[in-house]
């Protein structure tokens, strides 16, 4: 029973809700905190290649220094940049606001999300898509048709 109220819509309204109020709040009270996410969910910009850091289901991450700096909540996601590895590889992370698990501040646990995401399914399509407009030369040639046009 409590499984299908953790995936209702208004719980997951309520738990988006409940993350934005708490991190906002901490940002703008210049506080670190810690959160624990799903990784499955979070948008890497540019994508952490695997020899420099893999994740598990869940992570940890302190928001401190210049990741508090860079922090904004928006659109329903928390972003933040964060350097990862012993090269200190630098991304964009976009984490949904429902995708948090839980925030901590120091030993104090201030919030607990039971709403787990669901994973969006990335069609073979997508994923060609993606991967032609990933790629600088054929960017030229779409801007080129576009003008055409």
């Amino acid at each position: 029973m409590n499984s299908e109220i953790y995936q209702n819509s208004s719980y997951k309204e309520l738990a988006i809700k409940n993350c934005y109020n708490t991190v906002e709040y901490l940002l703008k009270e210049n506080l670190d905190f810690a959160i624990v996410t799903y990784t499955n969910v979070i948008d890497y910009n540019p994508e952490i290649p695997s020899d420099v850091a893999e994740f598990e289901e869940s992570a940890i991450f302190l928001i401190a220094g210049y990741s508090k700096q860079s922090a904004t909540v928006t659109d329903g996601y928390l972003s933040f940049e964060a350097a990862f590895g012993e090269s200190n590889f630098g991304s964009v992370l976009s984490i949904p606001l429902e995708a948090i698990m839980q925030v901590a501040l120091d030993d104090d646990l201030l919030l607990v999300n039971y709403y787990e995401p669901k994973v969006k399914e990335v069609s073979n399509q997508d994923i060609s898509l993606q991967s032609l407009l990933n790629n600088p030369e054929n960017q030229k040639l779409i801007k080129k048709r576009v003008a055409k046009k």
